[in-house]
Formats: C-alpha cells, sequence, structure tokens
C-alpha cells in the first residue's frame, strides 16, 4: 500500500506569477498613467480610486471607468506627442488587464507561458497604433510638417501590420 505521493504524481508548469500580481499591476500602470498624463491632482486619485476598485471587484468595470477618467483627465492639458503615445499604450494595458482579473483568482498562478499570446497582440497592437497616434498629433501642426508625418506613419503602420502577417503574430497557432 503506497500512503505517500509518487515523484511522477507532481506537475510542472514553468515559471507562474501568482494572481495578485495581475491585479496589483492594474492599479500600478493607472498610478503611473495618472501621475504621467494628469494635471490635477484631484483627478489622479480619482483615476488610483476607480482602478483600486477595479482590482478588488473586477466585475463592477472599475478598471474600464479609470481608462475613460485617464481620457477624461487628460482634457485638463494640451498633450504632447509623448503624452498621447503613453496614454495610448497604458490605456491598452489597462484594457488588457480588465480583461483577465475577473478570470484569474487572486490566490491562483498564471503560467507566464499562457501570458504570451496576449502579450504578442498587445505589441501587435502597439506596433500600428503608435505610428498612428505620431501621425494624428503631428497633423495637428500648422508648420507643414503634418502631411509628411501622416505619409511616414501610414507607412510605418503598413510595414507593422505586413511584417505581423508575414510572421504569424497572433495567429490562433502563436
Amino acid at each position: 500500500m503506497n500512503t505517500g505521493a509518487r515523484t511522477n504524481d507532481k506537475m510542472r508548469t514553468g515559471p507562474a506569477v501568482p494572481g495578485a500580481v495581475l491585479h496589483l499591476s492594474l492599479v500600478v500602470v493607472a498610478a503611473v498613467g495618472a501621475v504621467l498624463l494628469i494635471p490635477v491632482a484631484g483627478w489622479q486619485f480619482i483615476v488610483v480610486g476607480t482602478a483600486l476598485l477595479g482590482m478588488l471587484f473586477p466585475q463592477s468595470l472599475g478598471g474600464w471607468l479609470s481608462i475613460v477618467c485617464v481620457a477624461i483627465g487628460m482634457l485638463m492639458a494640451d498633450p504632447g506627442i509623448w503624452q498621447a503615445m503613453v496614454a495610448v499604450a497604458v490605456a491598452h494595458i489597462m484594457c488588457a488587464l480588465c480583461t483577465l482579473l475577473p478570470l484569474v483568482p487572486w490566490r491562483g498562478r498564471v503560467v507566464l507561458r499562457a501570458l504570451r499570446p496576449g502579450l504578442y497582440r498587445l505589441l501587435a497592437v502597439q506596433a500600428i497604433a503608435q505610428p498612428l497616434t505620431v501621425a494624428a498629433m503631428l497633423v495637428q501642426r500648422e508648420d507643414g510638417f503634418g502631411l509628411a508625418a501622416l505619409a511616414g506613419a501610414v507607412a510605418a503602420a503598413a510595414f507593422a501590420v505586413l511584417f505581423l502577417l508575414r510572421t504569424g503574430v497572433g495567429s490562433p497557432r502563436s
């Protein structure tokens, strides 16, 4: 009679991250985005507070509300190009985290390999969105540089799309 666990009864999953880290990362990303993008301290607290709500109760949609609050807070200043690019990245990262949080228990562990396809999709979308963000910000300029920047950004985005299609990133097989 075998009373102990056998050595082959263990499952090896590879490196994993605690679920709490994913939950806390929503608040960290929201706080960094608020500090970098919003000039009014009250709105910074609102962004972090709604992210906390989304972290503690993912079904409350507080994380999504935090993304909206970042956008509203940015209206209080005239954002530069780098701020617009950071805002696009912060909103996208927060969106990805808000999608994951209802699925990941606080005490659970998430294998890093399972997060890889989502990371690839995030990078693929950013490779397209960032040049378009630069184009949108430069088109607003009045010195004639805007149209040249738009053409360059469209070319960069087209290159990114073709590159991603060629490599198969984001396909069901990856």
